[in-house]
């Protein structure tokens, strides 16, 4: 075995975040901030496209305030709780005391004496935050929640504990919201994570950066890259429209390739070969690693099929720099 399964494990471990990134936790952490101090509950959400990072900003909003014991009793100020798909109405509750890491309780159980043992846990727990990750499943074709009742839970949860909730999903999570007004109107405005664009100039720097860091992982364990690093850094947005996970799974599996070869220099064909075990955008016209020369438009087209795909709207610029 050679070094590019070692290069594979640091790239999935590689953590680069978005200009957005720090915008995002900031006022995140503001609000958490505000809730251990027992200001008044707040509901926030945030959406964005998959693998543009939503994922690292929850683990790192949750590294940032871990379990802890005090005087012998649990303290869990910001929990963490997947919603998986196609919850059912008893198991979206129940995923509280799942996130809490305590047994679901038996189908018997009544949704009152559900939803108490559930408020019970969270003060003994003092729990002030619950982060919901991938809360947008409640809305996916064949939920088996109807989101009024989803919103209407998630609004009681906050009103009786004055506990502020943080939703994350797909754009898609907008529907929840839509479908209860009294959700909606205690609400802050929906906050997006949003992939790079090229038409913003430090957007550019930051992707280039990105493509950057993965490179030289690989330069630095024997395996340089025979592409123009200009070239990389188009061939990887066509690939990814700005979402960057997109990019890390690219370059995973380009290291996962190259680990029964020897080490040499990585070559076009091989970037190909890599391209072709990875779900990119999918632009119907421009192809990652293909194309003779990118241009401006068509990073702007990729960028705003993406964009389309996820139901977000192509933002405005005052100030736009060069696509390179």
């Amino acid at each position: 075995m050679n070094t590019a399964y070692d290069v594979k494990k640091k790239i999935e471990s590689l953590e680069i975040q978005h200009p957005r990134f720090a915008d995002l936790y900031e006022a995140l952490n503001d609000r958490i901030q505000d809730a251990l101090k027992g200001d008044a509950a707040r509901i926030e959400w945030v959406v964005g496209p998959s693998r543009v990072g939503k994922s690292m900003l929850i683990n790192t909003l949750s590294r940032s305030y871990p379990e802890t014991r005090v005087s012998g009793k649990r303290h869990v100020p910001v929990l963490t709780v997947p919603i998986s798909p196609n919850i059912s109405p008893k198991l979206l509750p129940a995923s509280v005391l799942l996130g809490l890491g305590l047994p679901v309780p038996p189908r018997s159980i009544t949704s009152g004496v559900l939803g108490d043992r559930i408020r019970d846990q969270l003060r003994l727990a003092h729990t002030r935050v619950v982060i919901f990750e991938e809360a947008s499943h409640l809305v996916e074709p064949g939920a088996r929640v109807a989101p009024r009742a989803a919103g209407d839970w998630f609004k009681s949860l906050a009103d009786d504990l004055n506990m502020t909730l943080i939703l994350f999903g797909v754009p898609r999570l907008a529907r929840l919201f839509e479908a209860n007004e009294q959700l909606r109107l205690r609400a802050s405005t929906r906050k997006e994570f949003r992939p790079y664009d090229m038409r913003d100039r430090t957007d550019q720097q930051c992707f280039a950066s990105c493509v950057g860091a993965y490179a030289n992982l690989f330069k630095n364990s024997g395996w340089s890259i025979d592409v123009a690093f200009k070239d990389l850094i188009l061939h990887c947005y066509l690939l990814s429209g700005g979402v960057i996970g997109v990019v890390s799974r690219f370059m995973q599996e380009l290291a996962s390739q190259m680990r029964r070869k020897r080490e040499r220099v990585i070559t076009l064909e091989d970037c190909r070969g890599a391209v072709r075990n990875v779900e990119g955008v999918n632009h119907p016209k421009f192809s990652a690693f293909y194309e003779e020369e990118v241009s401006a438009a068509a990073l702007h087209s990729v960028h705003a099929h993406v964009l389309e795909m996820n139901g977000m709207g192509l933002p405005k610029h005052e100030k736009v720099g060069s696509a390179t």
